[in-house]
């Protein structure tokens, strides 16, 4: 008989056995703080420290989305308030006016546009703990948040720049609203839940699933507590409904009078728009299903930007938490709230799951972005319980368990044998602090993980080993500026020249000095006098070889990544 260790139940009831309450420790002036207070600050360090670190040198490349990003942001700057920005393929406006805001102060540059998803990666580390809190106890919540603050996944997420950083913490938001109005019944808790669900669509394409997972989770909820639910919920349920249209609607008055560019990137992935759709639609979902059911523990996305390519998206810790977290909610779905965790998984599984079109691009890290919150609330559950249960087999013994025993009677045969194995692992252990140090090893071995996934092989795989063509091409352009004319030679998917105009100071950023060739016989080439300037791609061999009959005088110089390819070469001469 005796003591069974804690279990786990989705009521968020305070942390029971194995530990119990923490004390408050007493520092100057009467401020108090908690372990679970020092404990979660130290979270929120790493978190910070795997966010923030050279961020300005990781990623470096702007790519192709963040020059969007950057535009979208200079024109609520000068005074255009989107709700939608229409720049292809179409983008949610909420990420743009918290990065406007930010700039308004500090300026707007690439650093501004990561250090803005960072932040929001890092307050999405805190919100977990608080949600995971507040669903269970406060020691899930620590177990969630210290495996968010070193998880890959998010750390890639939360660095490279995109609107879809908002999604974790969107459905933090509507997660957190939405299970106080179930527990208090509220109409003001519905109404809030409802705003949220609806500000919601405005960070990210793939948040349009999340009304329908809210409808299903609560459909199960009012299923579970019997006859009259419907009718006790019912206006809570118009609340939601109310809120939710009310921030909406300047939104779906854009969709609905401009559906081909609110809906266009959505519908390139899951009807015909772009390209036909297989013929065997059936088997290719079945696939895309399994490949998003796997990219947690076996393959994940393929993108360089995304993922260190076809790595798994939880680290080995995380995976296996993970599987035994979402074995132990089957299980006890029925209870508390498991149900509506294992509903929100499902759903957040299907933006990258419904790319039907697009098969190749599933899993995809990016669109699946806010299935990283049911993933870690599930994985900190046997990490929690786990520290739990050793604590409480190393719980010293009680008088009552010794009294009227010698040393030698401890473990006597005829004491029961569960009772003789706890009481050698008490006297070996001591109370909770191996469990304790377990937990820390175990997050450190994560960690470990993720700083050498992240800042060695990620950075080894982006393109020329994280080197910035856009930037390099823009450094020389400011360089020669004062001294005369330059002109950038066009070739096929080189650079992108919106990332290069982002990244001028001194150079005028408009079109005129990018041109599709150069003729001796015609401007720019024809005209052009003084000190000049030629930038060209290495395979652009037909033009290298006339700047240098052009010019007999001319230097060419060749910039090599860090790869030590030839990224660009820059010819200079003069008439």
């Amino acid at each position: 008989g005796g003591e069974t260790p804690p279990a786990l139940e989705c009521e968020g009831a305070p942390v029971r056995g194995g530990g119990g309450e923490t004390p408050p420790l007493r520092g100057c002036e009467g401020l108090h703080l908690s372990w679970h207070a020092l404990a979660l600050v130290g979270i929120l360090v790493v978190a910070a420290f795997l966010r923030l670190y050279q961020l300005d040198a990781i990623p470096r490349e702007m790519g192709t989305d963040m020059p969007h990003n950057y535009q979208n942001a200079l024109q609520i700057m000068s005074g255009q308030f989107m709700i939608f920005c229409p720049s292809y393929p179409g983008r949610e406006s909420l990420f743009f006016y918290l990065l406007a805001g930010y700039s308004k102060v500090f300026g707007l540059s690439y650093f501004s546009i990561k250090f803005t998803s960072a932040m929001v990666g890092l307050a999405t580390v805190a919100a977990l703990y608080g949600v995971a809190t507040y669903l269970f106890d406060r020691e899930v919540g620590l177990a969630a948040a210290a495996l968010l603050a070193v998880s890959k996944w998010h750390v890639i997420l939360s660095r490279t720049g995109y609107r879809a950083s908002l999604m974790p913490l969107a459905v933090l938001v509507v997660l957190f609203l939405l299970l106080r109005a179930l527990r208090r019944g509220r109409a003001s808790d519905w109404v809030l839940a409802g705003m949220a669900l609806g500000l919601g669509l405005y960070t990210y394409n793939a948040f349009m699933i999340v009304p329908g997972a809210v409808a299903a989770a609560l459909a199960i909820e009012v299923a579970r507590e019997g006859r009259g639910a419907l009718r006790r919920r019912g206006w809570g349920l118009v609340g939601l409904a109310v809120g939710a249209m009310l921030v909406f609607l300047p939104l779906g008055r854009y969709a609905l009078e401009q559906p081909q560019s609110y809906l266009f990137r959505v519908a390139t992935r899951v009807t015909s728009v772009e390209r036909p759709l297989p013929a065997d639609l059936a088997g290719v979902l079945a696939g895309n299903l399994w490949r998003a059911a796997g990219m947690f523990n076996l393959r994940g996305d393929e993108v360089a930007l995304s993922n260190v390519p076809y790595q798994r998206e939880l680290g080995a810790v995380s995976a296996v938490f993970f599987v035994a977290g979402l074995g132990y909610a089957l299980a006890r779905w029925r209870r508390g709230h498991y149900a509506l965790v294992l509903v929100f998984l499902g759903s957040l599984m299907l933006p990258t799951a419904l790319s039907v079109a697009f098969p190749r691009e599933v899993p995809n890290a990016v669109r699946a972005s806010g299935a990283i919150v049911p993933v870690y609330l599930l994985a900190a559950l046997p990490l929690a319980l786990l520290r739990r249960s050793l604590a409480f087999l190393g719980k010293p013994v009680t008088a009552q368990e010794t009294a009227g025993t010698s040393e030698a009677v401890w473990w006597s045969p005829t004491r029961p044998r569960a009772e003789r194995w706890r009481a050698l692992v008490r006297r070996s252990m001591g109370a909770g602090v191996p469990a304790i140090a377990l937990v820390v090893v175990l997050l450190g071995a994560e960690l470990a993980e993720t700083r050498h996934a992240y800042f060695d092989e990620y950075v080894a795989h982006l393109p020329g080993r994280n080197y910035a063509i856009s930037l390099e091409i823009a450094r020389v352009l400011d360089d020669f500026a004062p001294e005369g004319q330059a002109f950038v030679k066009i070739w096929p998917y080189w650079f992108d020249g919106n990332a290069l105009r982002a990244q001028l100071k001194v150079m005028s950023k408009s079109w005129d000095w990018e041109v599709p060739e150069l003729d001796p016989n015609k401007p720019p080439l024809a005209t052009a006098r003084g000190k000049l300037l030629f930038i060209v791609h290495p395979d652009d061999r037909a033009t290298l070889e006339m700047l240098a009959a052009e010019f007999p005088g001319g230097v060419a110089i060749n910039h090599r990544d860090y790869n030590g390819q030839v990224a660009f070469v820059t010819f200079y001469g003069e008439r």
